[in-house]
Protein backbone atom coordinates (compact mmCIF):
# COMPACT_ATOMS: atom_id res chain seq x y z
CA UNK A 1 0.00 0.00 0.00
CA UNK A 2 1.35 3.33 -0.67
CA UNK A 3 0.98 7.00 1.10
CA UNK A 4 0.09 9.96 0.05
CA UNK A 5 1.11 13.29 1.62
CA UNK A 6 -0.11 16.84 1.53
CA UNK A 7 2.21 19.64 0.52
CA UNK A 8 0.16 23.48 1.11
CA UNK A 9 4.24 24.91 0.88
CA UNK A 10 5.66 26.16 -2.20
CA UNK A 11 5.07 22.89 -4.93
CA UNK A 12 8.21 24.35 -6.10
CA UNK A 13 10.21 23.21 -2.97
CA UNK A 14 9.60 19.86 -3.52
CA UNK A 15 10.45 19.07 -6.62
CA UNK A 16 14.12 21.17 -5.87
CA UNK A 17 14.36 18.19 -2.83
CA UNK A 18 13.91 15.69 -4.96
CA UNK A 19 14.31 15.85 -8.37
CA UNK A 20 14.54 12.60 -9.46
CA UNK A 21 10.54 12.69 -9.49
CA UNK A 22 9.12 12.03 -12.36
CA UNK A 23 6.16 14.37 -12.61
CA UNK A 24 2.57 13.70 -13.63
CA UNK A 25 0.27 16.34 -14.19
CA UNK A 26 -3.51 15.47 -14.02
CA UNK A 27 -5.52 17.36 -16.82
CA UNK A 28 -8.11 17.49 -14.66
CA UNK A 29 -10.44 20.31 -13.69
CA UNK A 30 -11.11 19.42 -10.24
CA UNK A 31 -12.86 21.86 -7.52
CA UNK A 32 -9.90 22.24 -5.05
CA UNK A 33 -12.67 21.09 -2.10
CA UNK A 34 -13.22 17.98 -3.65
CA UNK A 35 -8.93 17.80 -4.03
CA UNK A 36 -8.87 18.87 0.76
CA UNK A 37 -12.21 16.27 0.51
CA UNK A 38 -9.79 13.45 -1.02
CA UNK A 39 -6.64 14.68 1.56
CA UNK A 40 -8.84 14.25 4.70
CA UNK A 41 -11.23 10.54 3.84
CA UNK A 42 -7.80 9.70 2.99
CA UNK A 43 -6.08 10.22 6.42
CA UNK A 44 -9.41 9.03 7.92
CA UNK A 45 -9.14 5.69 5.57
CA UNK A 46 -5.54 5.49 7.13
CA UNK A 47 -6.44 5.54 10.51
CA UNK A 48 -9.31 2.80 9.91
CA UNK A 49 -7.90 0.32 7.45
CA UNK A 50 -4.25 1.03 8.18
CA UNK A 51 -4.31 -2.03 10.57
CA UNK A 52 -4.98 -4.32 7.42
CA UNK A 53 -7.48 -6.49 9.35
CA UNK A 54 -9.88 -5.66 6.65
CA UNK A 55 -9.76 -7.46 3.37
CA UNK A 56 -9.23 -5.87 -0.43
CA UNK A 57 -12.52 -7.85 -0.96
CA UNK A 58 -14.57 -6.53 1.47
CA UNK A 59 -13.75 -3.43 1.62
CA UNK A 60 -14.26 -3.39 -2.41
CA UNK A 61 -17.48 -4.76 -1.93
CA UNK A 62 -18.65 -2.22 0.95
CA UNK A 63 -17.45 0.28 -1.05
CA UNK A 64 -19.93 0.17 -4.40
CA UNK A 65 -22.64 -0.82 -1.74
CA UNK A 66 -25.06 1.91 -2.86
CA UNK A 67 -26.56 1.43 0.95
CA UNK A 68 -23.78 2.44 2.57
CA UNK A 69 -22.90 5.85 3.96
CA UNK A 70 -21.78 8.19 1.80
CA UNK A 71 -18.46 8.96 4.18
CA UNK A 72 -17.84 5.35 4.26
CA UNK A 73 -17.28 4.98 1.19
CA UNK A 74 -15.61 7.73 0.06
CA UNK A 75 -13.18 6.48 2.93
CA UNK A 76 -12.71 3.09 1.47
CA UNK A 77 -12.33 4.38 -1.91
CA UNK A 78 -9.57 6.67 -0.77
CA UNK A 79 -7.53 3.62 0.82
CA UNK A 80 -8.34 1.37 -2.52
CA UNK A 81 -6.91 4.40 -4.54
CA UNK A 82 -3.25 3.33 -2.62
CA UNK A 83 -3.26 0.02 -3.83
CA UNK A 84 -0.89 -1.38 -5.92
CA UNK A 85 -3.68 -4.31 -7.07
CA UNK A 86 -4.00 -3.96 -10.83
CA UNK A 87 -7.95 -5.92 -9.11
CA UNK A 88 -8.23 -2.75 -7.05
CA UNK A 89 -7.48 -0.03 -10.07
CA UNK A 90 -9.79 -2.15 -12.49
CA UNK A 91 -12.58 -1.79 -9.73
CA UNK A 92 -12.43 1.58 -9.25
CA UNK A 93 -12.35 2.62 -13.24
CA UNK A 94 -15.26 0.51 -13.38
CA UNK A 95 -17.24 2.23 -10.22
CA UNK A 96 -15.89 5.37 -12.21
CA UNK A 97 -18.51 4.61 -15.25
CA UNK A 98 -21.49 4.73 -13.21
CA UNK A 99 -20.95 6.39 -9.98
CA UNK A 100 -23.34 9.22 -8.89
CA UNK A 101 -22.41 12.91 -10.26
CA UNK A 102 -21.40 14.12 -7.30
CA UNK A 103 -18.94 11.16 -6.93
CA UNK A 104 -17.39 11.30 -9.89
CA UNK A 105 -14.56 14.09 -9.04
CA UNK A 106 -13.52 12.67 -6.42
CA UNK A 107 -13.65 8.71 -7.65
CA UNK A 108 -11.43 9.92 -10.47
CA UNK A 109 -8.63 11.30 -8.32
CA UNK A 110 -9.08 8.01 -6.66
CA UNK A 111 -8.30 6.20 -9.96
CA UNK A 112 -5.67 8.13 -11.44
CA UNK A 113 -3.89 7.75 -7.98
CA UNK A 114 -4.18 4.11 -8.23
CA UNK A 115 -3.39 4.06 -11.92
CA UNK A 116 0.09 6.07 -11.02
CA UNK A 117 0.67 4.09 -8.17
CA UNK A 118 0.53 0.62 -10.19
CA UNK A 119 2.63 2.18 -13.12
CA UNK A 120 5.56 3.64 -10.85
CA UNK A 121 5.78 -0.02 -8.81
CA UNK A 122 5.93 -1.87 -12.44
CA UNK A 123 8.42 0.57 -14.54
CA UNK A 124 10.34 1.27 -11.04
CA UNK A 125 9.69 4.48 -10.97
CA UNK A 126 8.95 7.43 -8.19
CA UNK A 127 6.18 9.67 -9.49
CA UNK A 128 4.68 12.86 -8.18
CA UNK A 129 1.45 13.60 -8.88
CA UNK A 130 0.40 17.00 -9.30
CA UNK A 131 -3.52 17.97 -9.12
CA UNK A 132 -4.64 21.69 -9.40
CA UNK A 133 -7.93 23.65 -9.44
CA UNK A 134 -7.31 24.29 -13.04
CA UNK A 135 -5.30 21.01 -14.29
CA UNK A 136 -2.47 21.00 -16.62
CA UNK A 137 -0.63 18.78 -19.38
CA UNK A 138 2.86 16.85 -19.02
CA UNK A 139 5.03 18.84 -16.76
CA UNK A 140 3.38 22.34 -16.82
CA UNK A 141 0.23 23.48 -14.60
CA UNK A 142 -2.56 25.86 -16.12
CA UNK A 143 -2.62 29.46 -14.06
CA UNK A 144 -5.01 31.94 -14.76
CA UNK A 145 -3.34 35.36 -14.36
CA UNK A 146 -4.63 39.05 -14.76
CA UNK A 147 -2.73 42.35 -15.36
CA UNK A 148 -4.71 46.28 -15.13
CA UNK A 149 -3.79 49.17 -16.81
CA UNK A 150 -2.16 51.96 -15.09
CA UNK A 151 -4.53 54.40 -15.81
CA UNK A 152 -7.63 52.06 -14.77
CA UNK A 153 -9.01 52.43 -18.89
CA UNK A 154 -9.61 50.07 -21.22
CA UNK A 155 -6.20 48.59 -22.98
CA UNK A 156 -6.05 50.27 -25.87
CA UNK A 157 -4.48 48.60 -29.55
CA UNK A 158 -0.81 49.23 -29.42
CA UNK A 159 -0.99 48.35 -25.52
CA UNK A 160 -3.29 44.87 -26.18
CA UNK A 161 -0.05 44.37 -28.87
CA UNK A 162 3.03 45.28 -27.28
CA UNK A 163 1.86 43.31 -24.05
CA UNK A 164 0.78 40.07 -26.74
CA UNK A 165 4.56 40.03 -28.50
CA UNK A 166 6.22 40.26 -25.34
CA UNK A 167 4.26 37.12 -23.55
CA UNK A 168 5.25 35.55 -26.75
CA UNK A 169 9.24 35.96 -26.41
CA UNK A 170 8.47 35.54 -22.69
CA UNK A 171 6.59 32.20 -23.19
CA UNK A 172 9.21 30.50 -25.32
CA UNK A 173 12.40 31.99 -23.20
CA UNK A 174 10.97 30.02 -19.98
CA UNK A 175 9.18 27.01 -22.06
CA UNK A 176 5.83 27.97 -21.14
CA UNK A 177 2.47 28.30 -23.53
CA UNK A 178 0.02 31.32 -23.74
CA UNK A 179 -3.02 29.49 -23.93
CA UNK A 180 -5.72 32.35 -23.83
CA UNK A 181 -4.53 36.25 -24.13
CA UNK A 182 -8.06 38.56 -23.81
CA UNK A 183 -8.65 41.95 -22.86
CA UNK A 184 -11.44 42.94 -20.77
CA UNK A 185 -11.81 46.56 -19.85
CA UNK A 186 -8.80 47.97 -17.58
CA UNK A 187 -7.95 43.81 -17.33
CA UNK A 188 -5.61 41.77 -19.46
CA UNK A 189 -6.54 37.61 -18.49
CA UNK A 190 -4.38 35.00 -19.25
CA UNK A 191 -4.60 31.30 -19.18
CA UNK A 192 -0.82 29.46 -19.07
CA UNK A 193 1.04 26.19 -19.00
CA UNK A 194 3.88 27.02 -16.68
CA UNK A 195 6.51 24.28 -15.90
CA UNK A 196 5.93 22.69 -12.19
CA UNK A 197 9.61 24.08 -11.52
CA UNK A 198 9.31 27.69 -12.69
CA UNK A 199 7.78 30.38 -10.25
CA UNK A 200 4.32 31.29 -12.60
CA UNK A 201 5.41 35.16 -11.42
CA UNK A 202 8.59 34.59 -13.54
CA UNK A 203 6.29 34.57 -17.08
CA UNK A 204 3.53 37.15 -16.33
CA UNK A 205 6.29 39.42 -14.45
CA UNK A 206 8.56 39.19 -17.58
CA UNK A 207 6.37 39.91 -20.18
CA UNK A 208 4.53 43.03 -17.68
CA UNK A 209 8.23 44.39 -17.24
CA UNK A 210 9.10 44.30 -21.13
CA UNK A 211 6.45 46.53 -21.97
CA UNK A 212 6.55 48.80 -19.73
CA UNK A 213 10.14 49.42 -21.10
CA UNK A 214 8.31 50.74 -23.83
CA UNK A 215 6.34 52.85 -21.51
CA UNK A 216 4.61 52.90 -18.29
CA UNK A 217 0.82 51.38 -18.70
CA UNK A 218 0.60 48.63 -16.89
CA UNK A 219 -0.06 48.72 -13.07
CA UNK A 220 2.53 46.75 -10.84
CA UNK A 221 0.40 44.76 -9.55
CA UNK A 222 -1.02 41.48 -10.88
CA UNK A 223 -2.87 38.00 -9.98
CA UNK A 224 -1.76 34.54 -10.42
CA UNK A 225 -3.80 31.54 -9.14
CA UNK A 226 -3.84 27.53 -10.45
CA UNK A 227 -7.63 27.72 -8.75
CA UNK A 228 -9.99 28.96 -11.28
CA UNK A 229 -10.78 31.98 -13.52
CA UNK A 230 -11.41 34.96 -11.85
CA UNK A 231 -14.70 37.45 -13.29
CA UNK A 232 -14.07 41.41 -13.12
CA UNK A 233 -15.84 41.21 -10.38
CA UNK A 234 -13.69 38.88 -8.53
CA UNK A 235 -10.61 40.57 -9.64
CA UNK A 236 -12.43 44.46 -9.03
CA UNK A 237 -11.91 43.08 -5.27
CA UNK A 238 -8.43 42.04 -5.05
CA UNK A 239 -6.97 44.67 -6.97
CA UNK A 240 -9.12 47.08 -5.27
CA UNK A 241 -7.89 45.68 -1.74
CA UNK A 242 -11.36 44.71 -0.17
CA UNK A 243 -11.89 41.90 1.72
CA UNK A 244 -11.85 38.98 -0.48
CA UNK A 245 -11.22 35.37 0.07
CA UNK A 246 -7.81 33.89 -1.35
CA UNK A 247 -7.62 30.04 -3.63
CA UNK A 248 -6.92 27.17 -1.38
CA UNK A 249 -3.50 26.23 -1.79
CA UNK A 250 -1.78 24.30 -4.26
CA UNK A 251 -1.91 20.55 -3.68
CA UNK A 252 0.07 17.78 -4.47
CA UNK A 253 0.20 14.28 -4.09
CA UNK A 254 3.58 12.67 -3.13
CA UNK A 255 3.56 9.10 -3.73
CA UNK A 256 6.05 6.87 -1.82
CA UNK A 257 6.36 3.38 -0.90
CA UNK A 258 6.09 1.78 2.71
Amino acid sequence: MRYINENNNNPIDFFLRDPHNKIKVVDLKLDMKVQMEYFAFLSAAAREYGSGESSMEALMERAFDAGAPPDERKRILAWLSCSEEVEALRALEQYEKSCPEEMKGFVAICVYQCRTGIESMLLDERHAVVVSGMGGKDDKIRYFAALMTLSGQPWTTTEQHLLREELVLTSKEHDAVVEVLEFSGKYAKMLFLIPITLPPITVVRSAKNASNELGVFISPQEVITNVSRLSDEELDKIFSGEEWQPPLPFLDFDSAPD
